[in-house]
């Protein structure tokens, strides 16, 4: 979390949990803890799904030989 605060241009930590915590009245734990994580409810295209559950094997001959004369 403090490679995050600090890349986004917060100073530390601890000013980003004040600020936070005032703005949404829980510091960034608590808040984290009351939702679940974000694959539990993430959903993913299913073409990316068929894409991806594709046989790596083919299952078919292609034709090798090249364009015709």
């Amino acid at each position: 979390m403090a490679e995050i605060c600090v890349s986004v241009g917060w100073t530390g930590v601890g000013s980003f949990t004040t600020t936070f915590t005032r703005v949404y009245g829980m510091p960034p734990t608590a808040y984290r803890a009351r939702f679940p994580a974000p694959e539990t409810y993430a959903m993913v295209p299913s073409c990316i799904l068929k894409f991806f559950g594709r046989p790596k094997n083919k299952s078919f001959r292609e034709d090798t030989a090249g364009p015709p004369p």
